[in-house]
């Protein structure tokens, strides 16, 4: 679903406004023959109704690409995007009316009320579905062929043998399906996880959905570099596993963004609403959907990371926060850009993996000005933190930045990442000849303890799949990863190291320690310990003793605790974050 602006509203003498928060639209679309003009009937429903029966649309928007429309009740016409109106000529039958429930066509545009009603039901529209249907548009020179591939993969155990005999075409067109926009969009992850039957539809070839789950599991076990690595990939790979998390309710708003953070929606906040439906009854009771200008984008990021820092009782989600934020958004520095897609987003080892904070695991953040509820942040809100100072940086050398390939050419992608292999392997050849500059130690033995702080902290001490801290002969990995050798390990500590410096700059901090920060981190900052906070984090000191929020860190010898006891002793103090 999106929300696009451009859709003209019903009036009211079409479609009279939904009166309860379980009453929705259905589109009776017109039988009609290819050529005629798309017509239809709006008549209200309710999920609690027995025996209902209509099929559901997840599709995407598009451009408008010149005039399409509808005509609906009584003679009212309205506008509709070309796909939209090429998913409808697909699906009319020639002789029976055809019940539908479309966004675009069935939720009033222009009533904001309406809106944010009607989004707090979408999960409950798709359960109640007896089928949901996928469109991912037109077909193309090689789309039906894709689709019959896909088809023949759904029953079949194929062996390696038995995919070499696909054809070179045939796969390319399955990777051009995999291409098309559906299956970057935030809204369609609600969409086909609520439904209980989904089919997928190409122009005028259908499958079931569970071809493209079985899709996914054959890419990841052969390694297909026909098929592109596209958002959707994690939640086919995930399919039995995300519908089970959906259904139970269990999971929070702040692990579905975290999860899906590469993708997109038309309107910013559709980045955190369209995830709403999936959430726990916590995230949706903290967070109402809100389309008017009451909630600009810029105060919803401010009241959603209040909320998931209230929730996680932890600092995680000061852990995940997004380096890159809208030029247009004068967010605080403590506040994430949730509303955007982040497909260049880079973290350290996310969840529990470290414990710089020793015992103090939890914390109870404040928000001034005497703030009790998410809801109620101003959009000037600052964060209050509890913690002592470790050190000051003393040094930073950010990573060069290599921009992010966002497309779906598999060629441009391998190109793109080997070049930030070579630059990250070079750069951290430099960084270690001016950190040994700054030691007596002379030969890189691996068995000397300050070769090892420099090869761990530029893969923060943990290897390419999260796991660790790695055993001592991963050093060897990172010689041969210098001296251009190829071995699995060389790969592995490669692929740890790009990783992990993405973004980032390494640092020296007080007493020597070497670390891994922010790439906009630079001598003067400090680093701090807080409750709650699994890893380090970088604040830059302001005026009237306040600061400025950098990012997380990690800092060689201190991320498991070892200066954790600062925490409970006479230094502790708070920290307002601007």
């Amino acid at each position: 679903m999106a929300l696009y602006a451009g859709a003209l509203a019903l009036n009211k003498a079409d479609a009279t406004p939904t009166n309860s928060h379980r009453e929705f639209r259905i589109l009776v679309l017109s039988a009609g023959e290819s050529s005629d003009g798309l017509c239809g009937e709006l008549v209200k429903a309710s999920v609690d109704d027995v025996g209902i029966h209509y099929t559901a649309l997840s599709y995407t928007w598009g451009e408008p690409g010149g005039p399409a429309f509808i005509i609906l009740n009584n003679g009212h016409r309205l506008s509709i995007t070309r796909n939209l109106e090429a998913a409808l000529r697909q699906f009319r039958l020639r002789t029976d009316p055809f019940r539908l429930w479309v966004d675009a066509i069935c939720i009033n545009q222009a009533d904001h009320d309406e809106k944010r009603s009607q989004v707090g039901m979408m999960r409950s529209i798709y359960i109640a579905a007896h089928e949901t249907w996928v469109w991912l548009g037109p077909s193309s020179t090689d789309s039906d062929d894709a689709m019959d591939t896909v088809q023949r993969f759904l029953h079949r155990n194929l062996s390696h043998d038995e995919l070499s005999l696909v054809s070179r075409e045939a796969w390319n067109g399955v990777g051009n399906l995999m291409r098309r926009t559906w299956w970057t969009r935030v809204w369609v992850i609600q969409e086909v996880l609520s439904s209980n039957q989904v089919y997928a539809w190409c122009g005028r070839k259908k499958v079931e959905f569970a071809c493209f789950v079985k899709l996914e599991g054959i890419r990841r076990d052969f390694v297909l570099i026909h098929i592109p690595t596209q958002p959707f990939a994690n939640i086919l790979s995930n399919w039995s596993l995300n519908r089970q998390i959906m259904i139970r309710g269990d999971a929070s708003l702040f692990d579905w963004m975290v999860d899906t953070h590469k993708f997109e929606s038309t309107l910013r906040r559709d980045r955190i609403y369209a995830l709403l439906g999936l959430s726990s009854e916590g995230s949706r009771n903290a967070i109402k959907p809100d389309y008017s200008s009451r909630t600009p984008d810029t105060l919803l990021s401010v009241q959603a990371t209040a909320h998931f820092l209230i929730q996680q009782k932890t600092l995680l989600p000061l852990q995940s926060a997004f380096y890159r934020k809208a030029d247009d958004l004068d967010l605080p520095s403590w506040v994430s850009d949730w509303s955007t897609s982040q497909a260049g987003y880079v973290n350290l080892v996310f969840g529990s993996a470290y414990g710089a904070c020793g015992q103090h695991k939890t914390t109870t953040p404040r928000f001034s000005p005497g703030v009790e509820h998410p809801s109620s942040c101003p959009v000037d809100a600052s964060l209050v933190l509890t913690g002592v100072i470790e050190g000051d940086i003393l040094a930073a050398l950010p990573m060069p930045e290599v921009p992010l390939y966002r497309g779906t050419d598999a060629v441009a992608d391998l190109r793109s990442r080997i070049l930030r292999r070579e630059l990250t392997r070079s750069t951290c050849c430099t960084w270690k000849e001016l950190y040994d500059l700054n030691t007596n130690d002379d030969a890189p033995d691996v068995g000397d303890s300050h070769y090892t702080e420099f090869w761990r902290t530029i893969i923060a001490d943990r290897m390419f799949d999260g796991t660790g801290p790695p055993g001592p002969e991963y050093g060897r990995h990172f010689q041969d990863w210098q001296a251009g050798i190829d071995s699995d390990g060389a790969t592995d500590f490669r692929n740890a190291a790009v990783s992990r410096c993405a973004g980032r700059s390494f640092i020296r901090s007080q007493g020597g320690r070497p670390g891994l920060a922010p790439r906009n981190a630079r001598a003067g900052d400090i680093i701090c310990l807080f409750h709650g906070g699994n890893v380090p984090f970088i604040l830059r000191p302001g005026e009237s003793g306040r600061y400025t929020f950098i990012g997380e860190a990690y800092v060689y010898g201190i991320m498991q605790g070892e200066h954790s006891e600062k925490l409970g002793g006479a230094k502790l103090q708070d920290f307002e974050i601007l």
